[in-house]
């Protein structure tokens, strides 16, 4: 038999009412001085609200009225009973205790970068390779607007030049993934200067500027293989979405049209002021380095256009895509090592 003291309201008024409540397992039975008889109710009828902080716990009647009481070794065994609140209690006794508030609050710290710095990533390239084909379209047409309307112009390389590369590029891209559709397009950079986009859809802008800059083919083949990494590992894509946060990832596994077309409006200036992160840049780099190590070329015209490109920031003041994320001296370093590697 349990007994203990209780505040007890009949639901018909705000008067409390100073009560005894005996549980003898099954029954609760409620008595006091004011009220004109005393009360039994089958527990099972009763609802007992879950535990809130250091407030009174409270055991609403199936008639309105309900009772309070502080007693909580009491109010454990009535929902031991009923076996309702088991979750609760346990939340009710890490709130409880400012040692496992602390401890809590280490972990979901500990929980919320793990997420951030493998979590996301992983959820991104999930999201991104779901994406259907007829979007990507869609975002790289928006994206080529864009582009063209704010930075780029038409571009102005000689026909010899131009066909030159388009036959390079043609070979590249077979050679690199030959499942992959590609098509190559030149503008004029501008501010931008000697660039290169990969464009989800499979488009790769390539800068007349950087064009006259390459001065052999092995050199430009390596930014071919570069950008052709990019759209096949859907870098671009998948940039987005780690910074998007996990609502836009829903939205493309999901499949929301409305949600994932805003990544239309990204895409410009996440090439023009971005590039890619340090370890997408990495990965494009392995696959342009090991293409042209096995075509008996090396790295060193690829690192060659490297080190131009950082030559000539001052002239171009906006960062090029091919010289950010890492510093090129780190990229030329990390080439150099896989080329000693696969000999």
């Amino acid at each position: 038999m349990i007994e203990f003291s209780a505040t007890y309201f009949d639901g018909k008024s705000s008067r409390p009412h100073p009560v005894t409540v005996s549980f003898d397992g099954m029954t609760l039975r409620i008595a006091g001085e004011d009220l004109l008889t005393w009360l039994s109710v089958p527990l099972r009828d009763c609802t007992i609200d879950p535990p809130l902080g250091q407030a009174l716990r409270v055991i609403r009647l199936p008639d309105g009225g309900l009772f309070e009481t502080g007693n909580m070794p009491a109010f454990k065994e009535m929902e031991r009973q009923r076996g309702v609140n088991k979750g609760l209690r346990c939340v009710h006794f890490l709130e409880s205790n400012w040692k496992t508030v602390v401890g809590c609050m280490i972990c979901l710290v500990v929980f919320a970068g793990v997420f951030l710095m493998y979590g996301i990533p992983f959820l991104a390239a999930r999201a991104a390779n779901s994406i259907p084909t007829d979007l990507m379209e869609t975002m790289s047409r928006e994206t080529l607007k864009v582009l063209d309307s704010r930075f780029l112009k038409p571009s102005q390389l000689p026909r010899e030049k131009a066909d030159r590369v388009r036959l390079l590029f043609q070979r590249v891209a077979k050679e690199v993934d030959r499942n992959g559709h590609y098509r190559l397009e030149f503008r004029k950079g501008g501010l931008l200067g000697p660039n290169a986009f990969a464009l989800p859809s499979g488009i790769i802008l390539v800068t007349d500027e950087l064009v006259l800059l390459s001065r052999n083919d092995p050199g430009i083949s390596g930014i071919i293989a570069h950008e052709i990494a990019h759209i096949k590992k859907r870098h671009a894509l998948r940039q987005i979405l780690q910074g998007a946060g996990v609502f836009l990832l829903i939205s493309a596994f999901t499949g929301d049209i409305t949600s994932i077309s805003t990544l239309a409006a990204s895409l410009p200036i996440l090439f023009v002021e971005s590039g890619y992160s340090r370890e997408f840049e990495r990965e494009a780099d392995r696959v342009a380095g090991r293409y042209l190590i096995q075509k008996g070329w090396g790295t060193k015209p690829y690192c060659d256009i490297l080190e131009q490109l950082t030559k000539g920031q001052r002239e171009y003041p906006q960062l090029t895509a091919l010289s950010t994320h890492p510093r090129t001296k780190e990229r030329i370093e990390d080439l150099k090592k896989l080329e000693k590697a696969m000999h």
